[in-house]
């Protein structure tokens, strides 16, 4: 009789009745690897009986791909270190795999040391992940492939325009001039939003190639804000800034621009008139934190959940908000990709409507 028998004749039924209806397969291993007990389970899930199974080994039923780590998990345990939650391939009855999510550890039942460990059977939530996996691909390339047709009938409309207003203006009234500098515009527009579409495709395809090298961050910063105060000040609002003189990291100076200027940017629109935006450095264990706060509109709880989230927009329109409304939805994603490519993350806090809104995101400290 097992070890693992053993202990539940003596428990009582109560423990038969747990170990018999949970879902998942409950094992009992000795050290060289032999299995010693299975719950019934094993037969739901991998197709054996557990008396099939009992006294073969472990390692024979594990995929070859995921050999090595089983191993070294094993090994882990016997040494008496925790063993870490993974997810592998076991071999069915039938001879196909089923993926499983494992935990064990090392006890001692009755002086003899055994690993018991519990398999859970997770083959539909891999299905999902693939599943998922090719349909934010086909997005990817769909998103990819839109944007280049649109780009070219594009660029056609804008250039036949402008060279319209460069060369035969004098031929036009003032109507038509006016209808032409707003087709103009409109294609400006347009193309900034395709360059964003590609954008974020990019970065969801892990095409982008990173290039970070040993950069001023308070330089930038103050190169960013620099170039916002024109429209800060179309707006009213006062940008007030608390950074060191200078705070060298190592990152891609063109990405974090992006990203500092996004989050100026929307701190602007999303601020009424005639208020304060302050943007602040600090460093907390071997990061670097730069917050952008406002006294704007603030979140409510369920706007937070949506905006980093691709195409995650806030409709803003006819809500009664002295605010700037214009924007793709892709700014803030981008900005989260940006930032965990440097090895950061990117949040917001919000106290709720009306009581502003602080954007973080965190660079990692040079290593020497």
């Amino acid at each position: 009789m097992t070890e693992i028998k053993s202990i539940m004749k003596k428990s009582g039924k109560e423990y038969q009745f747990l170990i018999n209806n949970i879902l998942d397969i409950i094992v009992e291993i000795d050290l060289d690897g032999t299995f010693t007990y299975l719950s019934p389970q094993v037969y739901d899930i991998l197709g054996y009986t557990p008396e099939e199974v009992i006294g073969n080994q472990f390692f024979s039923y594990i995929h070859p791909d995921d050999m090595e780590t089983i191993i070294e998990n094993f090994q882990r345990a016997i040494g008496g270190e925790d063993i870490v939650a993974i997810e592998y391939k076991i071999r069915h009855k039938k001879g196909h795999y089923v993926y499983v999510f494992a935990k064990g550890s090392l006890v001692k039942i009755n002086n003899k040391a055994k690993i018991i460990g519990v398999l859970r059977d997770i083959t539909e939530k891999k299905k999902a992940e693939r599943e998922l996996k090719e349909i934010n691909q086909l997005k990817t390339e769909l998103i990819e492939r839109t944007s280049h047709e649109l780009k070219t009938p594009l660029i056609s409309i804008k250039g036949f325009t402008d060279l319209l207003l460069e060369l035969h203006k004098e031929k036009f009234d003032d109507d038509v001039l006016s209808i032409l500098s707003e087709i103009s515009n409109g294609t400006e527009r347009l193309e900034t939003i395709i360059n964003k579409l590609l954008e974020s495709s990019i970065l969801e395809s892990g095409k982008i190639q990173f290039k970070p090298s040993k950069e001023d961050l308070s330089f930038l910063i103050r190169f960013c804000v620099k170039d916002l105060r024109g429209l800060a000040k179309t707006r009213s609002n006062f940008i007030n800034l608390d950074i060191p003189d200078k705070m060298i990291l190592n990152f891609e100076k063109e990405r974090i621009y992006e990203v500092v200027t996004h989050l100026i940017i929307n701190a602007i629109k999303y601020t009424p008139p005639y208020g304060e935006i302050k943007i602040q450095t600090e460093k907390v264990e071997d990061y670097v934190i730069v917050s952008v706060q406002d006294n704007g509109i603030g979140l409510s709880e369920d706007e937070k959940k949506k905006l980093f989230k691709q195409f995650g927009k806030i409709e803003r329109y006819g809500q009664g908000w002295d605010i700037s409304i214009e924007g793709t939805g892709m700014g803030l994603y981008t900005s989260k990709k940006i930032v965990e490519l440097h090895g950061g993350e990117i949040w917001v806090e919000s106290e709720g409507r009306n009581k502003g809104a602080k954007f973080c995101f965190s660079l990692p400290l040079n290593k020497d």
